[in-house]
């Protein structure tokens, strides 16, 4: 009888995992590292919460104060159960659900400091206790390897926690199915709005501190990594890993569970160094999303006011909640376009899209729109119309929907570069005498000494203006490390230029 088994689930939700026939859930669930000495303690160590401090003491004259504890970054989450792990030489481990690696947060950011000379500390939490508030801890992890259930108030907590900012790490320790099924039932029960989907190669969060590209599992396959993630707005919210990370941060192997799979030490260590710069970088973005779209109800929509109407599509449309309403500000106090405060959402199936001078599409990663409402959007285009397209983040996964969507809206037509002798550029508030590029825009399009457009034209008219580099992230004004976009200066004047034209063509 084969002992082997395949499970084989979905292409872009999770890579092949090969388990041994009736691998059990407890059977990913064993300590990880050497086995003790027999006259070690013997329970592993980091298993409970610290000891409560004892009463403070004064400290005499010449007694040095210690320095400052650093800012904490991650709270590593208690949560599950326990088994006990009977050694042959006689000692039991006792092994937590929640700290199977005791050591991995703090090896990984004694790593970050070493490479980036910012300096975190972690800590363990208690899901009842903590206060839900992000600017206490950034970011919550969970490890483990059996199946993770929540309770309704824990998600009730955890998906206010991801609204105001925070960030959630998910690190199946051996590469468990039983935690990366669980974990992907819990997300859709927290953020049902946002499926968690697998991360694109070209994704900021695999550059900013080390370029990963390849990695390498403990079977030495060697290929692009795999993540998975969640968003809020143009932020990961979540992040998964379906193989095992924080062995690889603390240099242990889990040599007791046959069917592990896990990054070898290298790659989990520049994907770790990653995900510690991206929470940090992106928490000041988090906290504007937190912050929403802050309408001003006193000046309304009136009906001499333009409406900024965005597009809903079959994919991750609302990518920078907020960016919309300040970039309308920028507009009313800087162009002195009567713009309305508050952004409408239309469905081109079921909107009457002629009422709106303009409409703008934006996203993360693939999108579609039904027949239906390409039609209705070619229809409204070819009667007047005109559409701004935006690629949140500048990366080829929105880039690839976004040139079908131009093909099969005018499959004879081949968008063209707006050259910055165009009316556009040349007639517009604003010239520019640079691309504005963040240094990975640049990096990805060398050369460019002026913003990056394509157009579509009705004439001499462009109906349909594509901006593969991120705008709507330079209108929020917040860092966006490692994202192919434009500075907020830029950001602000090319979105200026192009309203400007759409309102006079």
């Amino acid at each position: 009888m084969n002992r082997w088994i395949k499970i084989i689930v979905p292409v872009g939700m999770v890579a092949l995992i090969t388990l041994p026939a009736r691998a059990g859930e407890n059977d990913f669930l064993k300590p990880v590292g050497l086995p003790p000495p027999a006259t070690a303690q013997r329970r592993q160590g980091g298993e409970a919460f610290p000891p409560l401090p004892l009463p403070a003491t004064p400290l005499r004259r010449s007694e040095r104060k210690r320095p400052p504890s650093p800012t904490a970054l991650i709270g590593k989450v208690v949560w599950g159960s326990y088994l006990d792990y009977h050694w042959p030489n006689g000692v039991t481990s006792r092994v937590f659900d929640w700290n199977m690696v005791p050591a991995d947060c703090q090896r990984l950011l004694r790593l970050f400091k070493h490479f980036t000379r910012m300096e975190y500390r972690a800590q363990t939490v208690d899901l009842a206790s903590f206060s839900g508030n992000p600017a206490e801890l950034p970011v919550l992890f969970f490890s483990g390897g059996r199946t993770v259930v929540l309770t309704p108030p824990e998600r009730a907590k955890l998906r206010r926690y991801l609204l105001d900012g925070g960030s959630v790490w998910f690190d199946s320790v051996v590469g468990s199915p039983y935690f990366y099924r669980s974990v992907k039932q819990e997300i859709a029960a927290i953020l049902p709005e946002s499926p968690l989907r697998r991360l694109p190669p070209d994704h900021p969060v695999f550059r900013l501190v080390r370029t990963v590209t390849t990695a390498e599992l403990n079977d030495g396959v060697k290929a692009a990594p795999i993540l998975d993630g969640a968003y809020v707005g143009a932020r990961l919210a979540v992040i998964v890993s379906p193989y095992g990370l924080g062995g690889g941060w603390d240099d242990v192997y889990p040599t007791l569970v046959p069917a592990a799979q896990y990054y070898r030490r290298r790659s989990a260590c520049e994907l770790g160094l990653n995900l510690a710069a991206y929470a940090v970088g992106w928490f000041e973005t988090g906290r504007a999303y937190a912050v929403g779209e802050a309408y001003d109800a006193a000046r309304g929509s009136g009906a001499d006011r333009v409406v900024f109407a965005q597009i809903k599509t079959l994919g991750w449309w609302n990518s920078d909640p907020g960016a919309e309403t300040r970039f309308m500000r920028y507009l009313t106090r800087n162009v002195n376009i009567a713009i309305g405060d508050k952004p409408v959402y239309v469905d081109p199936e079921l909107a009457q899209l002629e009422d709106y001078s303009f409409l703008y599409l934006g996203g993360v990663g693939s999108f579609q729109l039904t027949s239906r409402g390409i039609d209705a959007l070619r229809r409204y285009l070819d009667g007047g119309g005109c559409l701004l397209i935006n690629n949140s983040l500048g990366m080829n996964e929105f880039d690839l929907s976004c040139r079908r969507l131009m093909s099969r809206l005018y499959p004879r037509t081949t968008p063209t570069m707006i050259s910055p002798e165009n009316p556009l550029f040349a007639r517009g508030p604003f010239q520019f005498s640079s691309s504005g590029f963040s240094a990975v825009a640049a990096r990805k399009y060398p050369g460019m000494t002026h913003p990056l457009l394509y157009g579509i034209k009705d004439g001499d008219r462009y109906k349909l203006i594509y901006s593969p580099v991120d705008i709507a992230g330079g209108w929020l004004g917040t860092p966006r490390p490692g994202s192919v976009g434009y500075d907020a200066a830029t950001a602000n004047r090319i979105g200026a230029d192009i309203i400007t034209y759409f309102l006079t063509h």
